[in-house]
């Protein structure tokens, strides 16, 4: 017969109790990167510069989607500035949530 299976709190099935501890491990250790990461003294001011510049990269948009993307160098600047709102998104999504 299998061994038997146990749940963790979040009702998943994990396969043997070394399992649900190295389960539990990695849960602890993510915790603790989380609450390093929060009381760094650089976090607030990434976070800040983040999410302001998520809102505003949006308005550079404009000028490629008005006059039409007509060149490899205007879709590539279109795309590289779709890639830096979203590293701004990530950066900035913390800002003001506490």
């Amino acid at each position: 017969m299998s061994e038997p299976s146990i749940q963790n709190e979040n009702k998943s099935a994990i396969g043997s109790p070394a399992d649900a501890g190295e389960a539990t491990a990695g849960r602890r250790k993510l915790a603790a990167l989380a609450r390093t990461y929060r009381e760094h003294a650089l976090t607030q001011p990434i976070q800040i510069v983040g999410f302001w510049s998520a809102v505003a990269l949006p308005f550079l948009y404009l000028p490629l989607l008005v006059t039409g993307i007509s060149s490899e160098a205007e879709l590539l600047t279109f795309v590289g500035l779709l890639a830096l709102n979203l590293a701004a998104l990530l950066a900035g999504h913390g800002h003001k949530r506490e």
